[in-house]
């Protein structure tokens, strides 16, 4: 089975080298198209097998399944472009705020979309799983197909099927959009830790982010499904006359 994949920005990228490095598929099965067919060079070095190209016809012509990775000012466009080579092709786009009603218009075949996140990106570890696909799928794609998608990306992420598109915006808010607000509550945190303190600036990024983690990991540990679960440990914390009271 051959995947082409459109687009190699943030996350065309993460997709690709996710595929690759946890070795989901081989190289001479991956056909990369980009506008800028320079951007993808470095990628051909280190996997000279890969298929890049700038047609992005010539990729729809030898693809199996098309995950289409481009502004959503743009997926329309592409699929316009690629339709007469598409014989009932799976199309899997990531672009936010694109209805499948829009799409079919143009195209009547299978589609879905996922909304994978940044915080998806390869890091070796035990578990590769790093934050949340969400994905939806159109009434044309079928079970098998279904099933396929949903496993790849649950090798590098936590997959999270949407009956519908009416919940998309909310949850992209909570998964791929929260990695920016985590950043900027980290970064502003360290900020205060370094003005006030000796401690330099990595110092409270890392103090953060440990403490980050393992908040999350007691939130999830117990009563995940309990309401009083965040301010069960907001109260632990906050024991009377504290630190964390009196800050």
């Amino acid at each position: 089975m051959t995947i082409g994949i459109i687009g190699y920005g943030n996350i065309g990228q993460m997709i690709t080298e996710n595929l690759l490095k946890l070795n989901l598929v081989n190289e001479d099965e991956l056909i990369i198209s980009n506008r800028n067919i320079s951007k993808l060079e470095s990628l051909k070095e280190y996997y000279p097998n890969i298929n890049i190209t700038d047609d992005n016809n010539k990729l729809a012509k030898e693809s199996d399944k098309i995950i289409i990775s481009v502004e959503s000012d743009d997926l329309l466009n592409v699929i316009s472009e690629i339709k007469q080579n598409l014989n009932n092709t799976h199309i899997i786009h990531t672009c936010a705020g694109i209805n499948f009603e829009d799409i079919e218009n143009i195209y009547d075949g299978p589609v879905s979309l996922v909304i994978p996140t940044i915080a998806s990106e390869f890091v070796e570890s035990d578990n590769p799983q790093n934050g949340i696909s969400l994905i939806v799928h159109n009434d044309n794609v079928n079970f098998i197909d279904s099933s396929k998608l949903e496993t790849l990306f649950n090798e590098f992420s936590y997959v999270k099927i949407l009956p519908d598109e009416e919940d998309i915006e909310i949850a992209t808010i909570l998964t791929s959009c929260a990695p920016a607000y985590i950043g900027l509550i980290v970064k502003k945190l360290s900020e205060f830790g370094f003005k006030h303190s000796n401690l330099d600036y990595e110092e409270c990024k890392y103090l953060i982010l440990k403490t980050l983690i393992g908040s999350s990991e007691v939130l999830l540990k117990d009563k995940i499904n309990s309401d009083d679960n965040c301010d069960k440990l907001i109260n632990k914390v906050c024991t009377p006359n504290g630190i964390t009271e009196k800050d």
